[in-house]
């Protein structure tokens, strides 16, 4: 078990939600080490799995030559496209039933219009946008043309609440934790 999974279960023993996810495409992900990723969310029974694409940063060493070194064989490098990260988020959502999975920002680079709300149409089930102070927001920028780094709290949030009405949902109410269907060997 490696050292980042050893850590996440300590923090599930102290009573913690636990996290992680996968960027898709990123240089040398295999759809062999992808399908591993997705049993390990279930394996781990993971509350918050993140999926979005790999987006490279400029200033990222993965964005320059060594990309190309570690990119996986020719057939067997996943693509960091919209279709295959929509794909991968509903495979996890199959695979992982009840946990929370957000609909990323970075879907809104590969489809600026729609992306989110492709991701909430195909297994998404979380919004989590960034209430950052604007003037810190900027600093923030993991990616080329990340979304809303120049909005307000109330664009954002009307933004939020506009897309969850288009999709005929509404927003829930609660601290917002992982909701468990009752397995029934827990009866």
């Amino acid at each position: 078990m490696s050292d980042r999974l050893a850590h996440l279960l300590r923090l599930r023993a102290m009573g913690f939600e636990i996290g992680t996810g996968i960027m898709v495409g990123i240089p040398g992900q295999t759809w062999d080490t992808l399908v591993s990723d997705i049993w390990t969310f279930r394996d781990y029974d993971i509350d918050m799995i993140g999926v979005g694409p790999y987006l490279p940063s400029p200033r990222s060493p993965l964005a320059g030559p060594l990309k190309d070194e570690l990119l996986a064989a020719p057939g067997a490098q996943v693509p960091n496209d919209e279709l295959t990260t929509l794909k991968v988020l509903a495979l996890t959502r199959l695979v992982c039933p009840d946990t929370n999975i957000p609909s990323t920002t970075a879907l809104s680079i590969l489809e600026p219009s729609q992306g989110r709300s492709h991701g909430l149409s195909r297994g998404a089930n979380v919004i989590m946008p960034n209430l950052t102070p604007a003037e810190y927001r900027v600093l923030y920028e993991i990616y080329p043309g990340k979304a809303a780094v120049h909005e307000t709290v109330e664009d954002l949030a009307d933004g939020v609440f506009r897309l969850i009405a288009h999709l005929g949902r509404t927003v829930g109410a609660g601290p917002g934790g992982r909701r468990r269907t009752m397995d029934t060997n827990d009866v």
